[in-house]
């Protein structure tokens, strides 16, 4: 029997690969957003295949995502208000925003009688006031107590809403898993994260020339978008993995910010220097998670190696967001 799925949030980056895993399937698929779908030329696939629906409406709004058919096995809730910029100039709307989509969304999939998962993407900022005020383990696991920051601090905002919704999925009494991401890169990934940012850098710069880097000491571990909707397609098909909190990403490589404008300026064959520059305020020294839980449950390992990845990004980049 055929296998459907609604997805919120299905044009964005991780939605997006998302959706064209589960066409590649032969599931069908629905998506809910309030945007269209970029005009990237890998994209057409997708929006043109026989097995999508595209449902432009508002989560902020029962009524509208309630109008719809409520026959779904699968709800993958990936739509957010997030970013450094809506985070600092209005946290009251990413607050209830996030918090009022999520609400919605669950009392939506409540209505699906054959549901089999409810699948919430919180965010690994969850363990940003852990980290801040006290000794947070990295590599990080799923068992660290979260702690909340101030909650006068805009930057709250979003990490307070994501845990929210963590908490209800929790008392929902549905079926469901909670994703927490780790720096996921790759091809549609937006403008809002370092990768692309230090390569549109290095894109923009002349041989000889240098590119600013902030945090030069600060590390990540960043996992490609292949191994993670790899990850996602794992704990679907898990029934282990119900009710379950499990870190998304990559723990094999934490590099610092310094090796990884390197390998980024390597990746574009230009003589480039490096102007280092003060950390980001707010930007946690360390960031990996710990992938142990979720390699126990699924047994999958990521595959795509860093310089390999960040060679595909870079073209990607080039053919739809820099040369355009």
């Amino acid at each position: 029997m055929t296998k459907r799925a609604l997805i919120t949030g299905g044009t964005g980056f991780i939605g997006s690969h998302t959706v064209e895993e589960l066409l590649n399937r032969d599931w069908e698929v629905s998506i809910v957003d309030i945007s269209d779908f970029p005009g990237y030329v890998d994209l057409k696939s997708i929006k043109d295949h026989e097995n999508l629906k595209f449902y432009k409406l508002d989560l902020n709004s029962f009524d509208e995502i309630n109008s719809i058919e409520n026959n779904f096995d699968y709800i993958f809730h990936f739509a957010a208000q997030l970013g450094v910029e809506d985070v600092s100039n209005a946290p009251y709307q990413v607050l209830t925003s996030n918090i009022s989509t999520t609400q919605n969304i669950i009392n939506y999939a409540k209505s699906n009688p054959k549901l089999t998962r409810f699948i919430f993407t919180s965010t690994s900022e969850v363990y940003s006031g852990t980290q801040k005020h006290f000794t947070l383990s990295v590599p990080t696991s799923e068992l660290e107590p979260l702690t909340i920051d101030s909650v006068a601090s805009p930057r709250s905002s979003y990490m307070l809403s994501k845990t929210i919704g963590e908490s209800l999925c929790h008392f929902s009494q549905l079926p469901f898993t909670i994703l927490r991401p780790f720096n996921i890169y790759g091809a549609r990934g937006g403008m809002r994260h370092v990768i692309p940012q230090l390569l549109e850098k290095v894109y923009q710069a002349n041989s000889g020339e240098s590119i600013d880097v902030f945090s030069t000491d600060h590390t990540r571990a960043f996992c490609h978008i292949d191994d993670a909707i790899n990850q996602i397609m794992y704990i679907v098909d898990n029934n282990e993995c119900c009710n379950e909190t499990i870190n998304l990403g990559n723990e094999t490589r934490e590099i610092t910010m310094n090796d990884l404008a390197e390998i980024c300026i390597n990746v574009s064959g230009k003589d480039l220097k490096i102007n280092k520059l003060e950390a980001t305020e707010g930007s946690p020294k360390r960031r990996t998670p710990s992938m142990k839980k979720s390699i126990g449950l699924i047994g999958y390992n990521p595959k795509v190696k860093l310089e390999d990845g960040i060679v595909q990004t870079y073209s990607w980049y080039i053919d739809n967001v820099y040369g355009i």
